[in-house]
């Protein structure tokens, strides 16, 4: 049923896709938390690299998925299954990545840092907010920051858990039109000899 190097294609595929949303990752996370942009630059950013980086997730699970059903034996095909199993896997690795990206970098500009920078975005919006006459809204703010500031840092199982979860719902997402696509049916008409 698999065809030999399936295992080093998926773990290579995981691991490219897996870097690149890991740099994506770090990219949001420090424009949101260490950036001197205003709010309103950072929001911009941060919609054009969430646009890309959801771009380029998509094309590489189908660009993976494609090259690994060409290397298919013709003869046995590259079922719609197949398909959708190595999209979620490919997504697997990738959210196992991007979980321990996610703890090294909060780990290296320190949590408290984080979440202060975190807090800093919070009071810009609250200040639009009140500038823009929203009222009742103090409350809410409060209550979040309040949360936030007496948190633990989340150890590295919570936040591979969590990349995780989010990696594999969206493969199976993506995966569903993807494996439609790259499906290959069998040719039974080659002999065995070619």
């Amino acid at each position: 049923m698999m065809n030999s190097g399936y295992w080093q294609d998926l773990l290579r595929s995981g691991a490219i896709l897996g870097v690149i949303m890991a740099l994506s990752l770090v990219v949001e996370q420090y424009m949101m938390t260490c950036s001197d942009l205003s709010l309103t630059a950072v929001s911009l950013l941060y919609f054009v690299e969430w646009c890309v980086a959801v771009g380029l997730f998509v094309w590489l699970l189908y660009r993976f998925s494609r090259r690994r059903a060409e290397q298919c034996d013709a003869r046995r095909g590259w079922s719609y299954a197949q398909a959708l199993s190595y999209v979620v896997s490919v997504s697997m690795l990738t959210g196992i990545i991007v979980g321990l990206a996610n703890t090294l970098f909060v780990s290296a500009i320190g949590y408290e840092s984080y979440v202060e920078g975190l807090v800093a975005r919070i009071a810009e919006m609250r200040e639009m907010f009140a500038a823009s006459g929203g009222t009742g809204y103090d409350a809410m703010f409060a209550e979040f920051v309040s949360n936030m500031r007496s948190s633990e840092q989340p150890s590295i199982w919570v936040n591979i858990y969590s990349s995780l979860s989010n990696y594999i719902f969206g493969g199976i997402v993506v995966g569903l039109v993807i494996a439609a696509f790259v499906r290959r049916e069998p040719n039974i008409f080659i002999r065995e000899d070619e």
